[in-house]
């Protein structure tokens, strides 16, 4: 095929040709977990938001990204750390005390599962404390310290 064939093709395609259907949507107070996931599941880069049945926007990849930046304090300078605990309740709290001690203010913390259902691994964003200050504290207060380095 040639390019000027090629281009007389998408020329002919209309919209209807090559959209899905039928469409997913979510609702303005649909938690934004539940978009990611959706999006996630069906491998689509963005959702209309729906408002009692009228569009009123759209949710996109690029808008998760901009959500999940925040959430791990990635436009604050500080120490990242990244560490596995026994997932049992307290864990949070011990290091949080520890780091709250130390002169220390986590501005990020997020959760995800261990290498088994006994574990957990934690994400931190800590400002305040020096980074061998901290590594000298939490190493003992937790199963493994995987990472840890000024960001």
């Amino acid at each position: 095929m040639s390019v000027y064939e090629l281009h007389y093709l998408l020329a002919k395609l209309t919209i209807k040709q090559v959209m899905s259907s039928p469409v997913t949507a979510v609702t303005m107070d649909t938690p934004l977990e539940e978009a990611a996931r959706i999006m996630a599941d069906q491998k689509i880069g963005g959702l209309p938001v729906l408002d009692q049945g009228e569009l009123v926007g759209i949710i996109t990849e690029t808008d998760l990204f901009k959500v999940l930046l925040e959430m791990m304090g990635a436009r604050e300078k500080g120490v990242r750390l990244n560490v596995r605990v026994p997932n049992r309740a307290g864990e949070i709290a011990k290091l949080s005390q520890a780091i709250f001690n130390l002169g220390g203010n986590i501005i990020a913390l997020g959760t995800s599962a261990g290498e088994d259902p006994s574990t957990s691994t934690l994400t931190l964003k800590v400002v305040g404390p020096e980074l061998e200050k901290l590594r000298t504290l939490i190493e003992p207060l937790v199963l493994r310290l995987t990472d840890i380095r000024t960001c």
